[in-house]
């Protein structure tokens, strides 16, 4: 039986369809809500996720992107986190939710919850 994440700075986030299906966008991207950013701040960094289904016990490691796509705009901004194709987020639905944050050890973290 999988042991719970215990995760701090948490940000829920349902997801779009533009988010999930690649039949309707091939981006990789998540929108930055504004709870991911409380987490991430508003400086471009890359690190590595630990993205995992709820209930199971393996997890995959990939490599996002957090950045403003709109850093050259002198007044707006429009916040994602870019992920590579990974085998959980390609079981991602419209309507499922992603759970994203820390663990006590200081990994980041998505559950996804088809």
């Amino acid at each position: 039986m999988k042991k719970a994440l215990n995760l701090t700075n948490v940000c829920v986030k349902t997801l779009s369809a533009v988010e999930a299906e690649p039949n309707r966008s091939n981006q990789h991207e998540l929108n930055g809500v504004s709870q991911l950013k409380n987490i991430l701040g508003p400086n471009r960094c890359s690190f590595d996720i630990r993205f995992s289904i709820r209930g199971e016990d393996s997890y995959t490691v990939s490599n996002v992107t957090w950045y403003d796509s709109r850093e050259k705009h002198p007044t707006r901004s429009e916040y994602r986190l870019y992920f590579q194709t990974n085998d959980v987020m390609n079981q991602a639905k419209a309507g499922s939710t992603l759970i994203l944050g820390i663990d006590v050890s200081d990994n980041f973290w998505g559950e996804l919850i088809i």
